[in-house]
């Protein structure tokens, strides 16, 4: 029985605390038991920390069943789920292989599968090649149904078909904007948002704006629009209409991230936490967004201790962008564990083996932890020189009229200089006041201040309390 337990919690372990709002809304037990069980296994998924013990005396049987119907009842909802059926029901149609069971299962959708269905796109295409089958065939009794629901929903397709591509040269634009500072996407705010809304739309065109969404208000820096609409897809979440674990991990991890811009750290984790429940193809973005997290909830020792469990893993993550963000995270999280030097070796042999790729993406990112590292391992002349080749100071500057610019690279470069006697305590205090009285005009940015000079203080510590100082008459100035 001991072992039973251990494999019921450790399944009741890796489901996620929407997947147990789902369940508690949709459960109708008739036995008390089964909701007991329920009950606890809601409580634990939202209460990491202090998680209650599956009582041993109640009959085995209780747990297999529970165990089972919430396996048939998260399978059924699954939207990934149900894609795959359908990758496999086009597959037995288009290479003439289809069983008469399966034919039966497509007809049957015809009932359930409505436009407002997440993946009604591709079932609707399912269906037109499924008629094409049987239209060659003069199989009739099959024909005429598929060739109904086709003509029934050909304007819900027609128009999902338009939306999208609308969102594919919105999500292009906004994309863009991040990586060049060139163009303006907010101009597609009440497209996406409209979009998003709209319940008579399927539910992979509605999360595809919600995405959208999320990117540009990153972009603009706007969290508090972010948190309705997380407000919103909250409130879905506990449906079956977007439902999957891969997309519940995203929602996690983007809600952190959200949760720690708005400085709210001890939510920000909790949400972390949930999205590195499991391991997928994103998990080291996740994981880098909770280290981030922990690092500005100095928590520094457990941010070491879960990325230095990962690291050997890297090596198998495709994307490149999870990888530099992995490191950019990992090297701040050694400089912060007071291995600095660890942190630039470390750094270095990152950026000799993937230098084309951080300049392609995410490279204010990296450089921001690599000079951060170089200036607490007090290697002055190697900041100043990396900054210069690769003209990062420039390259900081082009963004500074946006609102995701923070001039992180420009100060570390000029506290450098300063501790090679190149700039004199007037100026270094005169440069970084300048550009942090910019940033104080700016909520999210000025929220941002105290965080930047923190990396600074350790060199500069009397010049640092100064500029803070002066900061904070100039900011009740300005209130």
């Amino acid at each position: 029985m001991k072992h039973k337990l251990e494999t019921f919690t450790e399944f009741a372990g890796n489901l996620y605390p929407h997947e147990a709002d789902y369940l508690m809304g949709i459960q109708r037990f008739n036995k008390p038991v089964n909701l007991q069980i329920l009950k606890k296994i809601h409580y634990n998924c939202y209460h990491q920390q202090s998680q209650q013990e599956f009582d041993p005396d109640l009959d085995k049987r209780s747990y297999s069943y529970m165990k089972s119907w919430i396996t048939e009842m998260l399978d059924k909802a699954d939207v990934d789920k149900f894609y795959e059926w359908l990758v496999y029901a086009e597959k037995q149609v288009m290479t003439d292989a289809i069983l008469p069971d399966e034919e039966k299962e497509i007809i049957e959708n015809l009932n359930v599968i409505t436009p407002s269905h997440y993946y009604f796109l591709r079932f609707y295409e399912l269906i037109e090649h499924f008629r094409d089958f049987l239209l060659i065939r003069v199989r009739n009794r099959f024909y005429r149904p598929t060739n109904t629901y086709l003509q029934r929903f050909e304007a819900a397709y027609q128009r999902s078909i338009a939306i999208n591509k609308n969102l594919n040269r919105a999500a292009e634009e906004i994309i863009r904007q991040h990586e060049t500072f060139d163009v303006d996407p907010i101009i597609f705010n009440d497209f996406l948002q409209s979009t998003f809304s709209d319940e008579s739309l399927d539910g992979y065109t509605r999360y595809r704006a919600a995405v959208r969404l999320t990117f540009m208000f990153y972009n603009y820096r706007e969290f508090e629009q972010l948190r309705v609409l997380y407000n919103d897809l909250d409130k879905l979440f506990k449906t079956n209409l977007f439902y999957s674990k891969r997309i519940l991990a995203n929602y996690y991890s983007n809600r952190a991230m959200m949760h720690s811009k708005l400085n709210e750290l001890e939510t920000a984790e909790k949400y972390g936490y949930f999205s590195v429940i499991q391991k997928n193809s994103d998990y080291f973005f996740y994981l880098a967004n909770l280290c981030g997290v922990l690092l500005r909830a100095r928590k520094y020792e457990k941010a070491l201790k879960l990325m230095s469990a990962s690291i050997s893993d890297l090596k198998n993550t495709g994307s490149i962008y999870n990888r530099i963000g992995f490191a950019s995270f990992y090297t701040r999280t050694l400089v912060y564990n007071k291995m600095a030097k660890k942190a630039v070796s470390y750094a270095s042999s990152f950026l000799e083996a993937y230098k084309k790729e951080v300049f392609e993406t995410r490279w204010h990112l990296f450089f921001s932890a690599y000079l951060e590292a170089l200036l607490h391992a007090e290697k002055y002349d190697k900041v100043v020189a990396i900054a210069n080749r690769y003209n990062l100071l420039t390259m900081e500057k082009k963004s500074s009229d946006k609102t995701i610019y923070l001039p992180i690279l420009l100060w570390i470069t000029e506290v450098a200089l300063y501790m090679k006697g190149k700039r004199t305590k007037q100026k270094i205090i005169e440069i970084i006041l300048s550009s942090a009285q910019n940033l104080l005009k700016n909520r999210y940015k000025a929220g941002r201040i105290t965080e930047l000079l923190e990396i600074l203080s350790l060199s500069i510590p009397e010049e640092v309390a100064y500029i803070r100082r002066q900061l904070s008459v100039l900011k009740s100035q300005n209130e």
